[in-house]
């Protein structure tokens, strides 16, 4: 069981540049949306989806396509939970 803490889309929170990572030695491959994938199908969808995040399943730019072939691209860190969740809340959705 993994739970997630109450998160608010509208928050203003910190952008993660390209400086912050070697200040918070944090390693943007290490982030679980790097290499990590899951397979949603949303309500009333035909087909089921791969998105990056478990966070995000309901944002779209983090809709990797409906194969694993596609899914393979590069992810950006540029939502407000990456930075409050992952990259400085240090969290992980793993077991």
């Amino acid at each position: 069981l993994l739970l997630f803490p109450e998160m608010d889309v509208k928050e203003d929170v910190a952008e993660i540049t390209t400086e912050c990572w070697g200040i918070l030695n944090v390693n943007p491959d290490d982030m679980m949306c790097a290499t990590s994938r899951m397979i949603v199908k949303h309500k009333d969808a035909k087909h089921p989806v791969i998105m990056a995040c478990t966070l995000l399943a309901f944002d779209q730019q983090f809709n990797m396509g409906t194969n694993l072939s596609t899914s393979k691209r590069k992810v950006y860190l540029n939502h407000p939970f990456c930075s409050t969740f992952c990259v400085l809340g240090g969290a992980s959705c793993s077991n």
